[in-house]
This record gives structure tokens, sequence and C-alpha cells, in this order.
């Protein structure tokens, strides 16, 4: 009796030490997220949030903070550098804040087709995102098409020459206000979460996104013509803090980068055709779709492009950028 006694204190003693181990190596992750709830960078998100917590058995939890809660795309990018946070989803605002002259990617009509888009991020993009690791500490977990930017107005704009005087908002990226400047449009730096107000009050008469922010964001609302200009094909980014990536077992960057593919995967998969659904339902919201002739806008900044190479772009990434392109 004294030794089954004896053996069963050893056994609860041992359940119980495994069950505080299990406890004691619970990990919380937080996401700072940029983009709305219910969007599909936010889908993809959760997808992996759902993945990571049925693969751990609830060990790891992922806490999503969405709609820039915890910061908009700099101070997020800032976090994840100093290690303050391990996860974020921006899009390539570090890019051209802190890396300017590689900031090639989503400036108008570089890019003609979703195909350029991936050629882009799956070949020199990959390079930008190991010189930003190297240099700042934040890795890219992952690249989601939003989709192509398109201009909103309220005056229908059907040719290059319609742009002219064209009270639009743009977001402080000075290579943007150079093309649109060129074809005769009067940008002003509005910070997004004033965009609405500044359409509605008629501060601005004009803005550009892809489909889906025009929708989540209500901006129909304030907008009557949608034109398809396409000018750029926009990414959101999934990235990590390295410093906190570090600290984590073989195992766990495993279990994690398995679930991060497939959510971004995921998202991808809403967004491949998500322009023409965005599209659609804007239109049952009462705004005017506008087709206008691409080609002859990429014509018309082309000597703006030729001189941001000439003058603000790494001339060599500049090179693999269009090699990939061909």
């Amino acid at each position: 009796m004294k030794r089954i006694l004896i053996l069963s204190l050893i056994l609860v003693l041992v359940l119980s030490l495994v069950a505080t181990a299990q406890t004691t190596n619970k990990v919380t992750v937080n996401i700072a997220s940029t983009y709305p709830s219910n969007s599909p960078q936010d889908k993809g998100l959760v997808k992996f949030k759902e993945l990571v917590a049925e693969r751990s058995d609830g060990r790891i939890e992922i806490l999503i903070h969405p709609a820039s809660a915890m910061g908009d795309e700099r101070q997020t990018f800032e976090m994840l550098s100093q290690g303050s946070v391990e996860y974020g989803a921006l899009g390539t605002n570090d890019i051209s804040t802190y890396f300017p002259k590689y900031s090639i990617s989503e400036v108008p009509y570089v890019f003609s087709s979703q195909d350029d888009f991936w050629k882009f991020w799956q070949g020199p993009g990959k390079e930008l995102s190991a010189m930003i690791e190297e240099e700042r500490g934040v890795r890219t977990d992952g690249v989601i098409l939003r989709g192509a930017r398109y201009l909103t107005a309220n005056r229908p704009i059907k040719s290059v020459a319609d742009v002219k005087g064209l009270k639009m908002r743009l977001p402080p990226v000075s290579s943007w206000f150079k093309v649109w400047e060129s074809l005769g449009a009067l940008p002003s730096n509005i910070a997004f979460g004033e965009v609405y107000m500044a359409l509605k009050t008629g501060v601005v008469e004009a803005q550009e996104n892809p489909p889906e922010t025009i929708l989540n964001y209500k901006f129909y609302e304030t907008q009557k013509y949608l034109i398809a200009t396409e000018h750029i094909y926009s990414a959101a980014r999934i990235l990590s803090s390295a410093k906190w990536w570090n600290t984590l077992s073989k195992d766990d960057q495993a279990l994690l980068t398995k679930a991060m593919d497939e959510g971004v995967a995921y998202a991808n998969s809403i967004t491949k055709d998500g322009d023409a659904m965005f599209v659609k339902e804007l239109q049952e919201l009462g705004m005017t779709l506008i087709e206008v002739d691409k080609v002859a806008f990429k014509k018309a900044v082309q000597p703006v492009l030729d001189q941001l190479a000439k003058d603000e772009w790494d001339s060599a990434f500049y090179a693999k950028v269009q090699e990939a392109l061909k």
C-alpha cells in the first residue's frame, strides 16, 4: 500500500510539473495590422491565427490588432525594428521612407499587370526584403496582392487631358506627386484617416486606392466616378521582428512559417480576382466605372519615370527590375 501511495504521489507530481511546463511555455504573439477587419489581409491573418492555435494545441495565441490600432505604417515598422511587437501588416511606406532608392515597385505605371507585380516580389523584391532585414531587423514573411489602384473623382476622367487641374489626395510619396503633377493634377498631402472628410467637404475632389480600400472605407459615399487607371499594383506585406523571431525554437519557427504561408496564400486567393468583385460591388453602390487608355497614361508619365531612374533610384536595382519585367 505504501508503494502504491508513493507511486501515486510521484505520478501526481509529474503530471503537475508537465502542466506547469505547458502553461509557462505559452506564447502570446501580437500582430499590429494597418488593415481593417474583414479585409482580405485580415482574413489571411485570421486563417494564420486559427492554424497556429490548432497546430500548437492552443499554446501559441495570436492577437490581431486591426485598423492601425497599434499605430500607422511608420510606427508599426519602428516597433518591429525595435522588437516591441512581433508581427506587422503594412504596405510599402517603410521602403519609401527608409530605402527611397529602392522604392520602385509602387510608382505609377512601373508595373502593367499582376504578372509584373509577382515578377518583382519573387525576384528583385526578395533582394530588397533581405536588405531590409539586414539593416533594420525586420523580416518579410509574406506578400499579398492588394490589387490595382484606381482613381476616384467627382468629375469624369476619361483621358490624360482630363487630369489637368484635378485636386486630388496623395500620400506623402514624392515620386507619386511628381508623376501626377506631370499630368497636370494638383495633389495634396492629406493623412489617410482624414481622406473621407476631405472628399466630403470638397477640400479635394479625387483620391486613388485599390477597390477594396475604396469599398471598406466607404469612399463611394463621397465619389461618383471610379476610373480604372490601374496605375499601381499595391502590396500588403506581413513583416516580423527579427529580434523576437530569433528567440523562438526551431520548431516554433517552422510552425509559424508554415501557418503564415497558408494564411498569405488564402489572402491572395481572395485578391487574385478581387478587383473585379470589389468593382462590381462599388458599381452596385452607385459609382460609375470609366475605362481609360492605360497605354496613353503610361506613355505620358514615362519621361518622369526616366528622370526618377536617373536622379533618385539605385540604377543597378532598377536595371534588375526592368530585366525581371521583360
